[in-house]
Order: structure tokens, then C-alpha cells, then sequence
């Protein structure tokens, strides 16, 4: 279908100009009064030979005359052919769309993402107009394997078409990977590109960190496929719908201890960065919990890109499902990342397993660090302690404790060794209390084993003389065993702390054990050495803490002073297993996956927002894998993507007696989609190579998307033909004129 349109059509008004010479021939036709004379009769007979030729040149300079002022209102009205054929060339104009969160941001009375849909139905009214016969299509980015509207031809009503669907369209709360998304678009356009031009737009609000990565280089699958577009037949131009770079948001709320059990005071931080380029002024920060109890708290200012930790402590005083809500009281255009949810699970205790290696002897090697844990009253450790033989340690399932407090055992044989080497790769926490009992030779084959093993240091032999006591000395105030009590303990170790003997701990060169006390001073023999634990295939595991005296009376006197319960307690807290929540508390990007018994669960689990009435959706588990004991276990999976809100979520897992299995999970936006500073064209120019930049076009807010590649035009042609016109003209009326 071949279509014609006028870029400049107010301009068409001097097409009835062309009739200026048509006038001046007829007015000088009647200005002439015939008079017959004698003379004249000659002349008049040679005309009426010559009458037809000269009417035929007279006609010819009048046509060229009258066509070249037609030639020169065309001209300046810029006709333009499209659709294809001939002079115009077919195009598929691929409209991206930004609809990620970022899109969500404030402009004027509406956000940046309404503005990106305006300027999308302005593009479609003026393609209406003057690329008639192309086709358009409509991505969205969030969802690039899913066009919204693809390879619709353009018609005379495209534009009130598009609008129509417009309002189907909504922004998300997601982030889109830029680059992934093009590479879709780009390969669906050309499976069928039938030797089409195909034109690229962008349409969103053009932020440096879609297009750059922290390195400020290019991300690497956006650059390769901006330099995989073929410079003759494919183009991207993208327009950016402005937005301001000015934004305060939290981008962490966490757990800062171990543990979280009920009765327990717990720490808490909230993470708030300045995202823009200029100070931010002072805050306010609210945290509500469980909806109830709600605390305000005060962000100080902070210079461009700097982030606060804003602390706070709460005592869940009930085990189970809680959620902590943090709102950040601030005026600026983006919304999205003024509050986040954690969602978290408060356990009633945190168990512990302690093994004593002489039970029978007097109350043991363990009964002081039983009064510790449970020293009575109306204070409470949170910690529930289990007592077994080192006989017995084999037996116990160790999975069922958050750590293992080994007390003056003689030895353990390499299985026991390897089932506690993965308990603490697995997170849990080991702490070793020496005594005379232990068979130094044995634990440094199978627990030290050249540094490999769970020993921070090497053991060697007794040391001490029980006459003359050494005082203790805190060397790490720093270290996360002081963590909120380094003078308490700084006083009570140097003042209290008295060892009789200990065992030697060794110091060998590139050990990467820390020395939390020493005995007689700062360079003096290790006390209390701890390492966290690195599992033969490279991962992070747990705490491991080595102590050089026993856990009782015999080597010194930390039983008998008040340093007792505050050392035991604090070192619990350090080696204990880790509250994990991050598998339910997902960006709006994330997955939740849980694997679920079903001789427990039904497959089928509903996910309901808390303050939400309107979203409520049921997923069905899958089956996964066989077992080792042949039933299959069920594999939930919920995408964060296919929830509407943000904040908490309510899990219901149905069980097959009847009863619901109820978690908190919490859906927060994505931290990166609140850097809100856009990418300038000096920056692209800098990032990318010069034949990328050829591919691409940056439309400033406001600007005109138009690109003036003169595709389908005609003004050449006319100006060709107007002035072969008016030389054809002039050599026609001068060859004319002699005769």
C-alpha cells in the first residue's frame, strides 16, 4: 500500500499559485487592440503559416512556467511516500517500552511512565500521518518474549487504535535487563523482517545504569547487540521522558545478630542510601512491627551516594511469624523505595548441644555453662541446652542444634569428625574447650590437619604454673564476641579473669585465626582464638571458636566470676547457626522456592497479601526428584513477578489432617531500579565505540523523535525537477524569442 503525506501540509496553501502565469498569459492576451493597416496584411499571412507552431510554443513556456510553481509549493510542503514502492521505503517501527519500576517515578501530575505512553500515542498519530502503509509494533520490556501489539499495519486511525489500548498496559515494580531485552526484540524482528528497514525506539527514562554497568563500562549484552545492528537497515533512537536523579530510599532491613528467639532483645538495622547527586537533608524513619508497635527514628543527612545504617532493637516477646516494616519519611519524586518489609520467623529457643567428656566427675565439665544458659529469673538467655556424653555424641542428630560445645572430650574418631565438619560447613557453630582429657596428637591429626581442618590453631602442651595464675587480656574489642559489650568485657577479663593452666596454641605462619584474648598480655600465649570455617569446596560456613582452659573450674576461675555468663552467652550468640531469611524475603524479581513433604502438604498453597484484600493466588507444587527413600518430594515455586504488592505475603500450606502451615514471606522493589540518574549523550559517547554510536540516537526529553534520514521523501526529486524546469523554461523562451 503506497501512501502519500506532507510534512509541511499548512504550506500546500500556495499550491493555487501555479495559476499566477496561466492570468498574466490571458491579461496580455486582452491588453492588445487590433488596428488593420496595409503593411500588416504581409505579416498576417506569414503568421497564420507559423500559427500552430507558435500557439505550440507559447503553450509549452506557459506549462513550464505554471509546473515549476507548482514544482516549488510542493517543495516547501516536503511531500513524503511510504508504505513502500517506488520511492518510499517499507519500515517496522519496534516500539520498547520501560516499564520497570523506575518508570513509577513523579513527573508533573502523572508519573514518567504515563508521560512514556503520551509520547507512544504521538508517535503513532504522527506515523498515521506520514508513514501510512509501515507497520508497528510494541514491546514491553518486562515482558520482551510477549509483544504487546506486533506488526500492526499503519492506517489513517492507527492512532486512536493504539490509544484504545493503551490502558491494558500497566508499569510494573520489576527490573528489566536492557540489553535482554532488545536481543528479543531484535531477533523476533528479523525472523521476519521480509526485507523490511526496521526502526528501534526506546522509550523510558534512559538511566546510566541500564546502560552502564558500576565500572561505568557497557554492559556487555547491551553492547553486543547495539553492534550487531546492521547500519543499512536497522536503527535505534531512544527517547528519553526525563525524570530527576534527586532520590533518598532504603535499600536494607536486617538482622544484625545470630539469633532470634523469643524473650531476646534483637538487632536490627535499616540500610538508607542517597541515591542522587546532591546532600540529602535530615529524615525521619518509622518502623512498625506486626502492625502494632510502631518507633520513630532520625536518618541523618547524607552526601551523594552515601548509606546509613539506622539501628534499632526489639524484643519479640511470642515465637512464630512476624514482620518488621520500615518507612522512610522523605519528599522526593520516587516513591517505590520509601518502604521495605522483612518477613522473619522468631524461634522459642536456640538449641544447643553441650558434650562433656567427663560426666561423672563431680558436676561435670558442662554444668557451669548450663547456669549460664539458664541463669533464672526474669532474664533469659534464649538458649535451651542438651547434655550428652562424648560416648553419645555419635548418636545425636547434630542438624537439630544451632551449635556444639565440645567440653575437655578426649578424642573423636574421623567419623564423628567428618558428620561435625558438616554441620558447621552447613552453618553451624563448633566451640572447643581444651582440658587435660584431650589427646592433643588426635585433634591436631583430625581436627587441625594442617589448617584444613576446624581448629582455628594447633593444640600443643599444658602450659601454666597453678600457683602462680596469669591474669586474661581482651586483645579484639572489635571482634563480634564484644559486639555491643567490648567494656563490660574489657573489664571483667582484665580484672576477674584468672588462668591456671592451659593448653599451648599454636601460632603458625598464614594461620587466619583471630585472637580475641590473650593470657598475661597483648603478645602473650592464645586464650580464645576463633575462624570461620571454609569447607574443602570453597564455601562459607560456620563459626568455630577454640578456647584454651575448661569450660569448668579446674583451669580457672571464669566460673566463679560474673564474666561467666556474659562470655558463655556472647560466645553462643557468636558460633550459633545463623537466622537465614532470605528465601522469603525476595525482590519483586525473585522466586520463592520451597520444597515441600507430601505425606505432609497438599501441592496446592495459597498466597495471600496481608494488606491487601485483592491478591490472592494459588500455585500448585510440582513433584521433583525421587528421593533416597522413593517418594518424591513436591517443588513450590512462586515468582515474585506474578504478585501485584509490595510487602507481606501470607504462605498457607495446606496438610493432609486438616490443618494450615502458615509463613511470611515478603515482596520488596528491586534496589537497583532506585538509581534514577539518567544516561547523557557525552557519557554514551564515552562508553561506546564509534560504530555503536552510529546505530544509536538519544532524544532528550521534549525533543522530536524524528530522525532526518530523508526516508521516503521527495524533496530531492523536486528540486531536481524544478530546476531542470526553469532552465528548460529560460533556453525554450530565448530560442523561442528569436524567431
Amino acid at each position: 500500500m503506497l501512501s502519500l503525506a506532507f510534512l509541511n501540509p499548512m504550506l500546500l496553501w500556495a499550491l493555487p499559485l501555479a495559476a499566477v502565469p496561466i492570468v498574466i498569459h490571458i491579461l496580455n492576451r486582452r491588453r492588445f487592440r487590433r488596428v488593420k493597416w496595409a503593411a500588416m496584411e504581409y505579416l498576417l499571412r506569414a503568421m497564420q503559416r507559423n500559427r500552430q507552431r507558435l500557439r505550440m510554443e507559447q503553450w509549452l513556456v506557459l506549462l513550464l512556467r505554471t509546473l515549476a510553481v507548482l514544482l516549488l509549493a510542493l517543495l516547501v510542503s516536503r511531500p513524503q511516500l511510504g508504505g513502500g514502492g517506488l520511492l518510499g521505503a517499507r519500515t517496522h517501527h519496534v516500539v520498547v517500552l520501560d516499564d520497570s519500576a523506575s518508570m513509577q517515578q513523579q513527573s508533573g501530575t502523572g508519573t514518567l511512565y504515563q508521560r512514556a505512553t503520551e509520547r507512544l500515542r504521538g508517535l503513532a498519530e504522527d506515523f498515521a500521518v506520514r508513514r501510512a502503509g509501515d507497520s508497528f509494533s510494541v514491546v514491553r520490556a518486562s515482558r520482551a518474549e510477549q509483544p504487546d501489539l506486533w506488526r500492526e499495519r499503519i492506517g489513517t486511525d492507527f492512532g486512536r487504535r493504539l490509544a484504545a489500548r493503551l490502558p491494558e498496559w500497566s508499569v510494573g515494580d520489576r527490573s528489566i535487563d536492557l540489553g535482554a531485552a532488545l536481543r528479543a526484540v531484535v531477533t523476533r524482528a528479523r525472523a521476519d523482517a521480509d526485507g523490511q528497514r526496521t526502526e528501534y525506539y526506546l522509550l523510558g527514562d534512559q538511566r546510566s545504569h541500564d546502560w552502564l554497568g558500576a565500572d561505568d563500562k557497557p554492559r556487555p549484552v547491551l553492547a553486543a547487540v547495539l553492534a550487531g545492528l546492521e547500519p543499512a537497515t536497522e536503527h535505534l533512537t531512544a527517547i528519553g521522558v526525563g525524570g530527576s536523579p534527586a532520590n533518598v530510599g532504603i535499600v536494607a532491613v536486617r538482622l544484625v545478630d545470630r539469633l532470634l528467639v523469643a524473650g531476646v532483645p534483637a538487632r536490627f538495622v535499616a540500610e538508607v542510601r542517597n541515591h542522587g547527586l546532591d546532600p540529602s537533608a535530615d529524615l525521619g524513619l518509622a518502623v512498625e512491627i506486626d502492625g502494632r508497635s510502631r518507633i520513630a527514628l532520625a536518618v541523618p543527612a547524607l552526601a551523594p551516594g552515601e548509606r546509613a545504617p539506622v539501628p534499632f532493637v526489639h524484643t519479640f516477646h511470642e515465637a512464630g511469624e512476624h514482620r518488621v516494616v520500615c518507612e522512610l519519611d522523605v519528599a522526593d519524586t520516587y516513591a517505590v523505595d520509601d518502604q521495605r518489609t522483612l518477613a522473619l520467623e522468631v524461634r522459642p529457643r536456640s538449641r544447643v548441644l553441650l558434650v562433656d567428656g567427663e560426666p561423672d566427675v563431680g558436676n561435670g565439665e558442662t554444668f557451669f555453662l548450663q547456669v549460664a544458659f539458664e541463669p533464672g529469673g526474669e532474664v533469659t538467655s534464649g538458649v535451651e541446652a542438651q547434655v550428652v556424653g562424648d560416648a553419645n555424641l555419635a548418636a545425636v542428630e547434630l542438624a537439630e542444634f544451632d551449635a556444639v560445645w565440645l567440653c575437655n572430650v578426649q578424642s573423636l574418631d574421623a567419623t564423628t569428625v567428618a558428620r561435625l565438619e558438616a554441620f558447621v560447613a552447613a552453618g553451624g557453630g563448633l566451640v572447643v574447650a581444651c582440658g587435660p582429657l584431650v589427646d592433643v596428637a588426635r585433634y591436631d591429626e583430625l581436627l587441625w590437619r594442617g589448617g584444613q581442618g576446624l581448629l582455628p590453631l594447633p593444640i600443643g602442651e599444658i602450659d601454666g604454673d597453678p600457683d602462680r595464675p596469669e591474669r586474661a587480656v581482651l586483645t579484639m574489642r572489635e571482634h563480634a564476641i564484644a559486639d555491643g559489650v567490648a567494656d563490660v568485657l574489657d573489664l571483667l577479663i582484665a580484672k576477674a579473669w584468672l588462668v591456671r593452666r592451659w593448653l599451648t596454641l599454636g601460632e603458625p605462619a598464614g594461620h587466619r585465626a583471630q585472637i580475641v584474648a590473650r593470657i598475661r598480655a597483648a603478645d602473650g600465649p592464645p586464650l580464645l582464638a576463633t575462624r570461620t570455617y571454609v569447607g574443602a569446596d570453597g564455601r562459607t560456613g560456620g563459626e568455630v571458636a577454640l578456647l584454651a582452659v575448661t569450660a569448668d573450674d579446674f583451669w580457672s576461675n571464669l566460673p566463679a566470676t560474673h564474666l561467666q555468663v556474659v562470655l558463655t552467652n556472647q560466645l553462643q550468640r557468636f558460633v550459633a547457626r545463623r537466622a537465614e531469611f532470605g528465601g522469603r524475603n525476595l525482590d519483586s524479581d525473585g522466586l520463592l522456592q520451597q520444597s515441600l513433604d507430601p505425606g505432609v502438604h497438599r501441592a496446592d498453597a495459597t498466597v495471600r497479601s496481608v494488606d491487601a484484600a485483592d491478591d490472592e493466588r494459588t500455585f500448585t507444587a510440582a513433584a521433583g526428584p525421587a528421593g533416597e527413600g522413593g517418594q518424591a518430594p513436591l517443588d513450590l515455586r512462586v515468582p515474585m513477578a506474578e504478585l501485584r504488592h509490595r510487602g507481606a505475603y501470607q504462605l498457607e500450606l495446606a496438610r493432609h489432617d486438616g490443618g494450615t502451615d502458615v509463613q511470611l514471606l515478603a515482596r520488596n522493589a528491586p534496589v537497583d531500579e532506585s538509581r534514577l540518574a539518567a544516561l547523557p549523550a557525552a557519557a554514551f559517547a564515552r562508553a561506546f565505540p564509534p560504530e555503536v554510536q552510529e546505530r544509536v540516537t538519544f532524544v532528550a526529553d521534549g525533543a522530536s523523535e524524528r530522525r532526518d534520514d530523508g526516508q521516503g521523501e521527495l524533496w530531492r526529486w523536486l528540486a531536481a525537477a524544478l530546476v531542470a524546469g526553469l532552465l528548460l523554461e529560460s533556453l525554450l523562451a530565448w530560442r523561442f524569442g528569436r524567431h
